[in-house]
C-alpha cells in the first residue's frame, strides 16, 4: 500500500513529461524534419526520373551538378555545392538561416565567396522533402585579362607537331588545313564577368552561325598566364542531343555519347589547362591534348574521316589517322590566335 502514492507519482510525471515531448516535438519544426531534408541533391543526367535538384547559375538552367544540405533543427542549414563555381570544386556554405514557407518547407538566401577562387555571388532556395531548388546569382570571378577583353575574334590557329618518323616536324603541313577547318566553325569567344564561355560557331556544313548556349563551359584564370577551361559535360550531352533531334542526323553520335562522356568528366573538376600570353594567344600543349586524342577514337567515322591533307609518309591523313598515331607524336602544341573585338 505504501508504494502506490510513489507509482502514482511516476505516472503523473510520466504523463506530464509526455505531453512536453509531444508538444516540443510539434513545434520545433514549423515544416520538415531535419532528417527529411537533410540530403544529397542532385540533377545528372545518369539521375533520370530520380533527379531532385533544380539549378540555374547566372539565370540559365544548370545541369550535371550536386549539393549536400545538412540540418539538425531546421533553422539553420550547411549547404554544399559541388563543381558548381568555376574551378572550386567545393564551396561550403555555413549558417543559413531557413525560414519556413507555410508548405512543408523552407526558404533561404544569403551573399558568398568561394574560398578557393574568391567568386562572389549572391543565393536563394527552396528545399522540402525530397526535393531543394538553388539560384545562383550574379557570380563574379577576380577580373582577369580574358574578363577584360570580353569578345575575342579567331584569327588563326598555329601548330606544331612532331612524329618520330624521323623526327619529322610536320606542323607546317597541316596547319593550314586545320587553320582552314577552324574559320568555318569557330568566329569569336567571349569570356563573361560570372565565369561562363560562349562562342559564335556554325555547323560542319557551313550552315549560319549561332550563339552557344550559357553554361556549357566556365574558365577561371589561375595566374596571368595559365587558363583552365571546364566543360559543363552533362550540359554539352544534352545540347549534342537536342541537335541531333533538330537536324535528324544518325544515331552515331548517341550511341558514342557513354564514351564521350567519361572521357570530358576527366576534366569536370580542375579543367582543361592552356597558357596564355598577353597577345591573346591560348595555347594546348600535347599534355592536355592526349585525352582529346583518346576522344577522337570513339567518335564517329563521320568526324575521324574528316581529311586535314597529304602528309609525306603518312600519305592521305585524317583526323582518325593521327588519333591512331597519338601514340607516335613526340611533341604537339595547338595555338589559337585572337583579336579583341573592342580593341579601338
Amino acid at each position: 500500500m505504501k508504494k502506490r502514492p510513489l507509482f502514482y507519482l511516476f505516472c503523473m510525471v510520466a504523463s506530464i513529461g509526455g505531453i512536453f515531448l509531444t508538444s516540443c516535438n510539434d513545434d520545433d519544426y514549423a515544416g520538415a524534419a531535419p532528417d527529411e531534408i537533410t540530403a544529397h541533391y542532385s540533377n545528372k543526367l545518369s539521375d533520370g526520373t530520380r533527379s531532385n535538384f533544380a539549378l540555374t547559375y547566372s539565370g540559365h538552367e544548370l545541369i550535371g551538378k550536386s549539393v549536400n544540405l545538412e540540418t539538425n533543427d531546421s533553422r539553420t542549414a550547411q549547404l554544399s555545392l559541388q563543381c558548381i563555381l568555376p574551378h572550386e570544386a567545393e564551396t561550403r556554405l555555413t549558417d543559413i538561416p531557413l525560414s519556413p514557407d507555410g508548405q512543408g518547407g523552407y526558404t533561404f538566401s544569403g551573399n558568398a565567396t568561394g574560398s578557393q577562387t574568391g567568386t562572389t555571388f549572391s543565393y536563394s532556395g527552396t528545399v522540402q522533402k525530397g526535393k531543394l531548388a538553388l539560384d545562383i546569382e550574379n557570380p563574379q570571378i577576380p577580373t582577369n585579362p580574358l574578363v577584360q577583353a570580353q569578345k575575342l575574334n579567331f584569327v588563326k590557329a598555329g601548330v606544331v607537331l612532331r612524329i618520330s618518323i624521323g623526327g619529322m616536324d610536320i606542323g607546317e603541313l597541316i596547319e593550314a588545313k586545320i587553320d582552314e577547318f577552324l574559320k568555318t566553325v569557330l568566329r569569336n569567344v567571349s569570356f563573361h564577368a560570372d565565369g561562363n564561355i560562349t562562342a559564335s560557331y556554325s555547323g560542319m556544313q557551313g550552315s549560319d552561325w549561332k550563339s552557344s548556349p550559357a553554361n556549357l563551359a566556365s574558365f577561371y584564370m589561375t595566374d596571368g598566364n595559365t587558363l583552365y577551361v571546364t566543360p559543363n559535360v552533362d550540359m554539352i550531352i544534352r545540347q549534342i542531343r537536342l541537335n541531333q533531334a533538330v537536324t535528324r542526323a544518325s544515331d552515331n553520335l548517341i550511341t558514342v555519347l557513354p564514351k564521350v562522356y567519361a572521357l570530358l568528366n576527366q576534366w569536370s573538376t580542375t579543367g582543361l589547362k592552356f597558357a596564355y600570353t598577353e597577345n591573346y594567344a591560348i595555347t594546348l600543349n600535347k599534355a592536355e591534348l592526349d585525352p582529346i586524342f583518346a576522344l577522337l577514337k570513339v567518335l564517329p567515322d563521320a568526324i575521324r574521316d574528316i581529311s586535314i591533307g597529304e602528309i609525306p609518309v603518312l600519305g592521305e591523313t585524317t583526323i582518325g589517322t593521327l588519333a591512331d598515331l597519338s601514340a607516335l607524336i613526340s611533341d604537339l602544341s595547338l595555338t589559337l590566335y585572337f583579336s579583341v573585338e573592342n580593341a579601338g
